[in-house]
């Protein structure tokens, strides 16, 4: 069943939004799929400007969900939702129960007609998975959704301390292999201006044996283990949040108190003082004329 929630209350839909049972006899699936079938679907589907993950970093998703076999996973920027059915379709394949996936808007960016996560019913045919699209959301607001997540998904905001901010929102909802995949490990190499450094930043914050770093597209995609107690946790994260952050621009005021909260929640109070230092030494508009 694919429910298609407006808002993410306890995973309850508002008045708005309505649940959509997929038709079965579309061309999606529910069963794994070779390299070859995903460059075929991802080609049929995608067009320019879509920024979706590239086949073989699927196929990666792929192998980690056919290894660990998690029951329930979370993918936080659903955009297209090409990422979104083919996590679906995989976990289905592999004995997964539920698979969340949050957005912060409806709009896909890639083409503003469509709402995100259109894309999901024409990869996975809804069959043996419960699948949650739950707009107008962020990591920040995983506390309103119930359960665990014995995987993720990141690839939302690249612009540290985003994907940072998003791994800690989901830290202690982690339960099992307690795999968390992120993209765009590249992203920075190719831009003038490194905005999109955030992936590289956390990356490079993990030991060897706690971050596996794919092949796929050239290594532009990774897995961390989060399977570490709390304060080895807090201590990598007190380290991260210090790099220079490369917003475009200022962390609004929701947002802040968003993470402050986050923080006050599930961090001490060592944690929280590094973050508003931080906001005082990093968030200034002067800072982002040249990223970094």
């Amino acid at each position: 069943m694919l429910g298609l929630f407006g808002k993410g209350r306890k995973g309850v839909p508002d008045d708005t939004a309505a649940n959509t049972q997929v038709d079965p006899t579309g061309p999606a699936g529910s069963g794994p799929a070779a390299l070859a079938e995903i460059q075929s679907i991802c080609q049929r589907l995608s067009k320019p400007g879509y920024g979706t993950v590239a086949p073989d970093e699927i196929d990666f998703i792929q192998s980690l969900i056919a290894e660990h076999r998690p029951e329930s996973f979370v993918e936080i920027g659903m955009a297209s939702g090409i990422s979104t059915g083919f996590i679906a379709r995989f976990m289905s394949a592999h004995g997964g129960k539920r698979l969340v996936s949050l957005d912060h808007d409806d709009t896909f960016f890639g083409d503003t007609s469509k709402p995100n996560g259109f894309l999901v019913p024409e990869i996975f045919d809804g069959k043996g998975l419960d699948v949650e699209l739950i707009k107008f959301r962020t990591a920040l607001d995983i506390h309103e959704v119930e359960g665990s997540f014995d995987m993720a998904f990141i690839d939302a905001n690249h612009q540290h301390p985003w994907p940072m901010v998003d791994m800690m929102s989901l830290y202690p909802r982690m339960s099992g292999p307690k795999l968390m995949v992120h993209h765009d490990l590249r992203l920075f190499q190719l831009q003038e201006v490194m905005f999109g450094i955030g992936p590289k930043y956390l990356f490079d914050q993990f030991p060897d044996d706690k971050r596996i770093r794919s092949s796929a597209n050239n290594g532009n995609i990774f897995a961390v283990d989060l399977d570490m107690d709390h304060d080895r946790f807090e201590a990598l994260c007190m380290d991260l949040v210090k790099l220079p952050w490369s917003l475009r621009t200022q962390l609004q005021p929701k947002y802040i108190d968003q993470i402050a909260a986050m923080l006050e929640r599930d961090y001490s109070k060592a944690m929280q003082d590094q973050f508003h230092r931080c906001v005082k030494l990093y968030n200034v508009q002067d800072r982002f004329r040249s990223g970094l």
